[in-house]
């Protein structure tokens, strides 16, 4: 086995499908039979959709979405459900149906365990990768090359041994991988509770007088929540803070704050529920030798912003495309060295985003006047709508935050010397600035840039830049062994968009390198981003690719 990942949530899923897409034999491992109905994550951003695309599976997720297609992907303030109206986002997280220039697909709203079943789906068309449920990751230990893991299978009662050539903990919060590695976090622990409860209510989402809406924040002094459709049959989730020092609710208490978010005495049915806990948490290391964390594992935030789920996502990308790599021998040491170096800046600045986000929920917007039907209350709730629109556009519209990000302090990426710009966490300027997601454009003949992305190293020769410079680059590209494949884009946009006639895009589409001509020592620049530094993969490589991938 080359592969052991442990978890089969979204992020464990997403990295056996990178893994898995390139050859790559893996195994998943998860301990529970991921069954039950809390949506966890609702939000597919447009950064996770831009991924779903590369694995050739972001209609599947569209489709399977809960909602109709044309449904808005809106946010609405109320102060009950059957109440007054205070405040509209429109196209939050940016799932509007429309062709954007900054991105090739829209988020999507759907719940995180209909995402995990389209993963599965696609890896089960994939002889390379299986997934075992039931089977409880107890040991690890390290022995040379290998590592091997103890695994019980909790249905038959015994336990099984793995050898694989690394491992993957994406195991949630709980992390057994993390504790088994005696890796701390640091951080806040449990600063808030909130409770969550799934309830059926037949018609609620056609009877209700609110616009059409993903979620409604509703702001009332008896039960200031979040609630909103989460699935066929007239499924949705209610969502509140726990006051500090409140026990969880019991059913029937759940039931009067969803009767009272609500306004008014429908049907309903509660069917599931859950207290959890806001940690704004991340692991003091990534990594131990082969062992490697991912997701919620190495890193804990509030829901607020969609980041936690999508976060992941980037994550099994990172790792997945670079132990590929290094399993077939072009990457050196430095590629998986960089997973934490590139990683961790970027999960810092998005717990921090998400911990801003959750400074401000319906609990702190509650006002005594904001239910009045006279001036007053008219008033109270016209100021209210105008601050929320100014507070939340961070939360909903931070299109900066989740495209902006660079790796550039990254050893695998080759600088330019260009100056690195602030990030605007609602403003987006695409820069093909070394480290920076590759600016995306759609085409003439109206396909994607991203499309005529390798699963390798692209070479991106724009406006009809210099030949000699990419054929030199090509040449110690393929003395290394390191995959790259030449894409000329005949555009003079393209080439004032990139500012440079040659750019090289990474496997997870940010920028490697740039340039106007062939640099001057073409090796050392392919050396760099795969990881060698200045040493020579040849002698690695070749006793890598012969006893890794099948």
């Amino acid at each position: 086995m080359d592969v052991l990942i442990a978890g089969a949530g979204p992020v464990g899923l997403s990295c056996a499908l990178e893994l898995g897409l390139r050859g790559v034999r893996v195994l998943v491992v998860e301990q529970n039979d991921r069954g039950g109905k809390q949506p966890r994550a609702k939000t597919t951003n447009i950064r996770s959709m831009a991924h779903m695309r590369r694995w050739g599976i972001a209609q599947r997720i569209r489709e399977a979405s809960p909602l109709p297609v044309d449904y808005p992907a809106d946010i609405v303030f109320a102060t009950r459900l059957f109440g007054h109206p205070i405040a509209h986002f429109e196209n939050v997280f940016f799932g509007k149906r429309e062709r954007n220039p900054f991105f090739p697909e829209k988020g999507q709203w759907i719940p995180q365990y209909t995402v995990e079943a389209v993963i599965r789906e696609r890896l089960a068309e994939l002889s390379n990768v299986e997934i075992r449920f039931n089977a409880a990751l107890n040991a690890l230990r390290e022995e040379g090359d290998r590592v091997r893991a103890t695994v019980a299978d909790t249905a038959a009662g015994n336990e099984f041994a793995v050898d694989a050539a690394y491992v993957v903990g994406a195991d949630g919060g709980r992390s057994t991988t993390r504790t088994l590695l005696g890796i701390q976090l640091e951080g806040d622990y449990a600063y808030m509770a909130n409770y969550l409860a799934i309830y059926r209510a037949p018609g609620l989402l056609d009877s209700h007088p609110q616009a059409k809406a993903v979620s409604y924040w509703l702001v009332n002094a008896d039960s200031p929540a979040v609630t909103g459709p989460m699935d066929r049959g007239d499924t949705w989730f209610f969502s509140t803070q726990l006051p500090k020092g409140q026990a969880p609710y019991d059913l029937e208490t759940g039931a009067r704050k969803i009767r009272e978010a609500i306004g008014q005495d429908v049907e309903f049915e509660i069917l599931e529920t859950d207290t959890w806990q806001a940690h704004r948490l991340i692991a003091s290391t990534y990594s131990k030798g082969r062992i490697f964390l991912a997701g919620d594992a190495c890193h804990l935030h509030p829901p607020m912003g969609g980041y936690g789920m999508n976060q992941g996502i980037g994550d099994a990308v990172d790792l997945g495309w670079k132990i590929a790599a290094v399993l077939q021998g072009w990457g050196g040491p430095a590629l998986l060295a960089s997973y934490e170096q590139e990683r961790k800046p970027v999960h810092r600045m998005f717990v921090q985003e998400a911990t801003e986000n959750y400074a401000y929920v319906t609990h702190h917007m509650v006002n005594p006047t904001l239910e009045r039907d006279d001036e007053e209350g008219r008033q109270s709730r016209a100021l209210l709508g105008e601050k929320i629109m100014q507070a939340k556009q961070r939360e909903f519209k931070a299109i900066g935050t989740v495209l902006g990000y660079t790796y550039a302090p990254s050893p695998l990426i080759v600088p330019d010397g260009t100056p690195q710009e602030p990030l605007d966490p609602l403003v987006y300027v695409p820069s093909a600035r070394p480290g920076a997601l590759a600016p995306h454009l759609w085409l003439d003949d109206g396909s994607s840039l991203y499309d005529r992305l390798g699963q390798g190293y692209t070479l991106l020769v724009l406006g009809g830049g210099s030949r000699h410079g990419a054929q030199a680059l090509q040449a110690a590209a393929e003395q290394a062994g390191l995959p790259l494949a030449t894409v000329e884009v005949d555009s003079p946009q393209a080439a004032e968009l990139y500012g440079c006639a040659l750019a090289i895009v990474r496997p997870d589409q940010h920028i490697a390198w740039r340039g106007s001509r062939a640099p001057d020592d073409a090796g050392a620049v392919i050396r760099t981003i795969a990881g060698w530094g200045e040493g020579s993969p040849s002698e690695s490589a070749a006793v890598a690719a012969g006893s890794s991938v099948s």
